[in-house]
């Protein structure tokens, strides 16, 4: 009740933020001359939100620049998210947004001075953040989806059905203005893995799992929500978080079920380090399953998922990470509202569950042992 009541509030909030913006600034709609040059252009894309958010958009910046190789790339993230390019050569300079009012003036001080051609803000759904940032940006034009705050874009792109299309089908709209239609085989996420963080990983499984067999990667943990103004209630996320945990007795018989039916796989199981606990309380007893090491950093995260053959994980960051790595998935949702399709894993083979009500471990172990056998099956069989 009362993470529904801290929703409410913040829709609240963001309508009467947008309504105040609505007064004071408004950008005209406008076309662009025919015949425009983009090779030079200077694009600034605006996604401060999650971790997933920036996983799907990265094909929108390997795109860009691979149409306008003189072109310059740059990305407005936040504190929280903008490590997930670092490494992607596409993009130049990686702008965080921190939301302490010194740093943010600053911030849009020297973005002014960058003088961008062109501000996309990547958000399908309202955001009071980057309707400023989009309007303080000084750029020649403004660029965003058609929604609530379209007050703020020079180019609108039409807002694709958020129930019937993929999230990634719906941000690449946003590339049509600049002549840019990409074919599905194009939209995956991508992600290249540091050399020490492969190497980490390719060390750790290769002592711990003995003789080598198949790894089946069981992500356990779940991320916060996806909206930037949710993350400042730090009881919505936890609430966010144990929803979407399978629980340790349904992973353990989950693990159980699968090494009788699939003895030459084994469970490495990932985690936040501050659910190393739940990790350990999962594999205790059980010799077809593994914790994985103590990650200090998404890469290494990322780097490890990267060496399994199939994952299993609850909706989160992993899921977008077994996109970019073309690895098969089992996915765990909670779907609480049914007119939005899920974030299932764009581009590769997977069973996506979810859950009947507002909390994943409604999910039977049955059904998760069934897609999995299913999922590896035809990875098998193709």
């Amino acid at each position: 009740m009362a993470r529904v009541l801290l929703k409410s509030l913040e829709i609240a909030f963001r309508r009467l933020t947008m309504n105040v913006l609505r007064l004071f600034f408004r950008r005209r709609t406008r076309i662009l001359p025919g015949g425009y040059d983009f090779s030079n252009a200077k694009f600034l894309f605006v996604r401060q939100d999650m971790i997933g958010d920036v996983l799907v958009s990265t094909p929108l910046f390997a795109l860009t620049k691979e149409r306008y190789p003189r072109s310059t790339v740059d990305v407005l993230l936040s504190s929280k998210n903008a490590f997930v390019l670092e490494n992607d050569h596409h993009v130049r300079h990686r702008w965080v947004y921190d939301k302490r009012l010194r740093a943010t003036v600053n911030l849009i001080r020297n973005i002014r001075r960058e003088q961008y051609d062109f501000v996309i803000d990547l958000m399908d759904n309202p955001s009071a953040t980057s309707t400023i940032l989009c309007l303080l940006s000084r750029a020649r034009w403004a660029v965003g989806i058609e929604k609530e705050n379209a007050f703020a874009y020079d180019i609108r792109v039409p807002l694709r059905s958020r129930k019937e299309v993929h999230i990634v089908e719906r941000i690449a709209e946003i590339l049509k203005p600049f002549g840019i239609t990409a074919s599905p085989s194009k939209l995956a996420a991508r992600y290249s893995c540091k050399p020490e963080s492969r190497a980490m990983a390719r060390q750790f499984l290769g002592k711990t799992v003995q003789p080598p067999k198949e790894i089946v990667g069981i992500n356990i943990s779940a991320g916060s929500a996806r909206s930037d103004s949710e993350t400042r209630f730090a009881e919505a996320r936890r609430a966010r978080r144990e929803v979407r945990f399978w629980g340790v007795e349904n992973f353990r018989a989950f693990i159980e079920r699968t090494h009788l039916s699939h003895p030459q796989c084994v469970c490495v199981l990932l985690c936040r380090p501050d659910e190393r606990t739940k990790a350990e309380a999962i594999a205790k007893g059980n010799t077809n399953a593994v914790v994985g090491p103590v990650t200090a950093t998404f890469d290494e995260f990322a780097a490890l998922v990267e060496q399994c053959m199939i994952l299993v994980t609850p909706d989160t960051s992993a899921v977008h990470l077994a996109s970019a790595f073309h690895i098969p998935a089992v996915v765990l949702y909670v779907q609480s509202n049914k007119d939005l399709r899920i974030w299932d894993p764009y581009g590769v083979d997977h069973e996506s569950l979810v859950a009947d009500v507002d909390d994943v471990k409604t999910i039977p172990v049955e059904d998760v042992v069934s897609a999995f056998a299913r999922l590896y099956h035809r990875t098998h069989s193709s």
